[in-house]
């Protein structure tokens, strides 16, 4: 295992704290997609302890655009989705499925360019808007890759935070329509069906803004390799992660105390009795099938730990 007190312990596949469960053990932290922290949004309940100091994201020094040319990004990215309205790409939702239709081509790329040309990347994998010469020039070709992957974060770091607004609404709904409830002295949904006038208010949202907007976590995954440190530690609490992960061969075992503590310093044996670790390529964490020739990061090791709670 790492020395843990020269390495991160970074969640995946989540950008956002505030989207993680409560369980979260203290010392993971969260890889920055180089945009500025983002304000609270009104209304959300964060699932963190709120006793809990603010972690701030862990930025990777490997990320090629400055906080001022990532937001520069993002607006780009939106003025995109917003002239292209009409098209099959019209929406972040239909660039998300975009990408997650071409991952297997090519590293997702989305510059400031016309819908022909991000059809032309899906289909071809040629990044859009590379830099002249930059296939004879390795060092602008490992750019314009990083570029590319940074792209990625950001428009998942922005659909996070749709995320986040949807689950607020959600709540909000839920404890307007128990106030109704109340005021009305009713107690089940079956009697708010019996009040017709009432019924559009009887039904609950089923499940997350995550369920309705949110990104592979195939594809953040794999996007966030270019920026994690060797010896970084990959920590998750999901399950459909996990569950893959062991349906390809990862062998998960518990750990000691000891272990636990050289994986993080923050941990120790009361951390180690809810993980499991094992130590795995990145191209198995992201759930592929092999290794990629065409993206070499993906053969890095890691150690992968699991929240054994959430894995079940």
């Amino acid at each position: 295992m790492h020395n843990a007190s020269e390495h991160p312990v970074l969640y995946i596949p989540l950008l956002h704290r505030e989207l993680a469960p409560a369980c979260l053990p203290e010392g993971v932290r969260f890889l920055s997609a180089g945009l500025p922290a983002a304000p609270h949004v009104a209304g959300a309940a964060p699932q963190a302890d709120s006793g809990a100091p603010a972690v701030p994201a862990w930025r990777s020094p490997l990320l090629p655009l400055s906080e001022t040319e990532a937001r520069a990004c993002l607006a780009e990215l939106l003025d995109f989705g917003l002239n292209v309205g009409s098209g099959p790409h019209g929406d972040l939702a239909a660039m998300v499925a975009a990408l997650e239709s071409a991952q297997d081509e090519a590293p997702f790329s989305l510059g400031r360019s016309e819908l022909a040309a991000l059809e032309g990347f899906a289909s071809g994998g040629e990044v859009a808007g590379a830099a002249p010469g930059s296939r004879d020039d390795p060092a602008q070709a490992e750019r314009n890759r990083r570029i590319a992957a940074q792209k990625t974060l950001i428009l998942a770091w922005h659909l996070e935070e749709r995320v986040r607004e949807l689950d607020a609404l959600k709540e909000k709904f839920s404890r307007s329509r128990e106030s109704l409830a109340d005021i009305l002295g009713v107690e089940t949904d079956e009697e708010l069906r019996e009040l017709p006038a009432l019924d559009p208010y009887s039904a609950m949202l089923p499940g997350s803004g995550a369920d309705i907007i949110g990104p592979s976590w195939r594809v953040i995954v794999e996007n966030m390799g270019p920026f994690l440190p060797d010896g970084a530690v990959l920590f998750t609490c999901d399950a459909e992660i996990a569950a893959t992960l062991r349906d390809g061969g990862a062998a998960f075992a518990p750990v000691t105390a000891e272990q636990a503590t050289a994986l993080c310093p923050a941990w120790g044996a009361k951390v180690a009795k809810l993980v499991v670790h094992a130590r795995l390529p990145l191209w198995q964490v992201a759930g592929r099938p092999g290794p990629d020739g065409a993206r070499p990061w993906l053969d890095r090791v890691f150690d992968v730990v699991c929240c054994g709670k959430c894995a079940r």
